[in-house]
């Protein structure tokens, strides 16, 4: 019985086995395509609906494997006949039954190979019997290769391993996507197989493109900054983005889930602010009561006279009462510091009159400690554009950790001093304690790293990430048995 003309689609990258069954199965009146790889037989698909697909399991960027389940999630091509046409056939051990294969061809000399695909494109006309493993076909006389076993069974082994690592990982290729493992998958919300081959604008979300644009055009390891977390199909990630070499087109995107770890820094950073808040009550406890009792007072000896007091006197006693209010608005402001991870509400500051309220709120708490704290001031304005909320919080941090310096020290202080230095306006916290050993000084802003017994390692992360959302930077210099210097930089006003 003559076999009904199929539309059938070869995907190979040896171009003499394309040329060869392209002429085989035109010759019989098939209408046939090729492609030299998955990406080209992903294009052809798009268009075309073939009855078989003939497809090799060794081909660059996207193996024959994986276009079987690429192809058997496709709704329009669940029925379609597929065919494993393959030099490695006799020595790979696949479960093709599972791949969703009808039949298996071993390559050989190409005069059997054709008898073998002829007799392929008939079987379409029987029923299929998905029950039944296929049979390799055209191995009679050929042997198992030891080195291509070989070969395989390491090919296996490291693909195993990276199906099996916490990390999502991503392959591109021609903008294209050319490998997700299991995890990757999960993150993106998808399957593997609904991904391969997609072009990469259409296969990920939006805010992955973002941030694989923004590490593409990060500077050095040395001077970049660490990555900043995204939140991806309900995981809090962090995303690399390198390439393999200077010469090869793939790009690999390395996605690791940190949602455990941002969990336990909240928690830690909680702790961090409530020994914080410390300080802020111990001010304010000695500080409310002061401006009240001012405004009290201004505002009863100002009922008890307004008859007889001209407008000079009664406005002389209304702007020491706002005063006394602005110093209230400050203490309030203080309060709202904790909140870390909103958006800084940028304004110009004075520097001047930012340290002086600082200290002006710290003070007393220190000096029963017996730790003296000293100011040096310029006696031009300095202006810088800051959220005065987020940098209350750092100087917190960076007093606090001054203060646990000085423990062992006989004649305890701190200096805060504010400089204008080129174009930068700098903010310096000095005392005269043990200091940081030089092998400790390089992990300062890694997380969870301290030198102290009580210490959450979260301090110096979080001020760091506050000064960088309001375009600040931060540096430490530290000397042992000397003292430590913490300087904070803004942009000039």
């Amino acid at each position: 019985m003559e076999t009904a003309k199929k539309k059938i689609l070869v995907v190979d990258n040896n171009p003499v086995i394309l040329k060869l069954m392209e002429e085989c199965l035109r010759r019989e009146g098939h209408e046939t395509w090729v492609a030299s790889d998955v990406f080209g037989c992903l294009d052809i698909l798009v268009e075309v609906t073939p009855d078989i697909i003939f497809i090799d399991l060794v081909m660059p960027r996207i193996g024959g494997e994986d276009l079987c389940r690429i192809i058997r999630n496709m709704d329009n091509l669940r029925h379609c006949y597929l065919v494993i046409v393959s030099g490695i056939a006799v020595e790979e051990q696949l479960d093709y039954r599972q791949l969703g294969v009808d039949a298996v061809i071993a390559k050989g000399p190409f005069g059997e190979m054709r008898r073998h695909i002829l007799q392929a494109v008939a079987d379409t006309e029987t029923p299929r019997k998905t029950s039944i493993v296929p049979e390799l076909k055209g191995a009679e006389h050929l042997h198992g290769r030891q080195v291509t076993r070989e070969l395989l069974h390491n090919n296996h082994h490291l693909r195993i391993i990276l199906e099996s690592i916490s990390q999502g990982i991503i392959e591109l290729i021609d903008d294209r996507v050319a490998y997700v493992n299991p995890r990757a998958a999960l993150f993106l919300g998808s399957v593997r197989e609904r991904l391969l081959g997609r072009r990469v604008a259409e296969a990920l979300p939006q805010p992955l493109l973002e941030a694989m644009t923004a590490t593409a055009h990060a500077v050095t390891p040395e001077t970049s900054l660490p990555p900043a977390p995204l939140q991806l199909g309900g995981f809090q990630v962090v995303i690399e983005h390198f390439t393999v070499d200077g010469k090869s087109p793939s790009n690999i995107i390395m996605i690791t889930d940190i949602t455990e770890r941002r969990q336990m820094e909240a928690v830690i950073e909680a702790a961090n602010l409530t020994k914080n808040l410390g300080y802020v009550f111990s001010g304010i406890r000695h500080e409310i009561g002061n401006p009240v009792n001012s405004i009290k007072m201004a505002l009863s000896v100002l009922q008890r006279n307004l008859p007889e007091y001209d407008r000079e006197t009664i406005a002389l006693f209304l702007d020491r009462s706002l005063q006394e209010v602005s110093r209230l608005e400050y203490l309030l402001k203080a309060l709202k510091n904790y909140s870390l991870f909103e958006r800084p509400v940028m304004q110009e500051l004075s520097v001047t009159e930012f340290i002086g309220n600082f200290v002006g709120l710290i003070r007393d708490d220190f000096a029963g400690k017996k730790i003296k704290i000293h100011t040096i001031l310029p006696g031009d304005p300095l202006t810088v554009l800051a959220d005065s909320r987020a940098l209350h919080h750092v100087m917190l941090n960076l007093i606090t950790n001054a203060a646990d310096a000085l423990d062992e020290t006989s004649e305890p202080h701190i200096v805060i001093s504010a400089e204008r230095a080129d174009v930068q306006i700098n903010i310096k916290v000095d005392d005269n304690g043990r200091g940081i050993a030089e092998t400790d000084t390089q992990n300062l802003f890694k997380p969870f790293f301290t030198s102290k017994t009580t210490g959450t390692g979260l301090g110096l992360v979080i001020v760091r990430k506050m000064l960088l959302a309001m375009n600040g930077r931060i540096g430490i210099e530290s000397y042992p048995s000397i003292g430590t210097t913490a300087t904070v930089s803004f942009p000039g006003s």
